[in-house]
């Protein structure tokens, strides 16, 4: 009978305990919420388009060095030769290829820091407390997408 008492207790300071926070989180209406479209943001980077211009070129030569192997393996008659340049050919495109890699990796890194710095500027001048992908949200928040474009260029 006693333990019967306490559990009771136990529950109904619980759900009161419950009850308040609940309000507490109802009465915060100062916390704002803004949304953003990050592939919308992408398209118009000039550093982006810059990137993917110089990612295509990139690409062109290492296709370039793979047509050169191709071609010159096919006119070789030597079984040893062909061995030998295809074994140093595969390392100059594996390089390459690293090269191109590490070079996109860095450099998406760098704008992805530039777009961080302008949506976090935006948002503390706004006084936004989170700002969240489109894709995240289904309703509500205010969509910041063409202000944060608006200063990036």
């Amino acid at each position: 009978m006693k333990n019967n008492f306490w559990f009771i207790v136990a529950c109904v300071l619980v759900f009161f305990v419950g009850y308040n926070m609940n309000d507490t989180a109802l009465s915060l209406s100062k916390y704002k919420v803004a949304v953003i479209d990050v592939p919308e943001i992408l398209s118009h980077s000039s550093e982006m388009q810059a990137l993917k211009r110089e990612q295509d070129k990139s690409l062109e030569e290492l296709n370039v060095l793979i047509s050169k192997a191709q071609n010159e393996l096919l006119n070789e008659k030597d079984r040893t030769k062909i061995l030998q340049k295809e074994a140093q050919y595969r390392k100059q495109i594996a390089a390459k290829k690293e090269s191109i890699d590490k070079q996109f990796g860095d450099k998406i890194a760098k704008i992805n820091d530039n777009i961080r710095i302008v949506i976090d500027k935006e948002a503390r001048k706004s006084n936004y407390n989170l700002v969240l992908p489109t894709g995240m949200v289904i309703s509500g928040g205010e969509d910041i997408t063409d202000s944060v474009i608006k200063k990036m260029k």
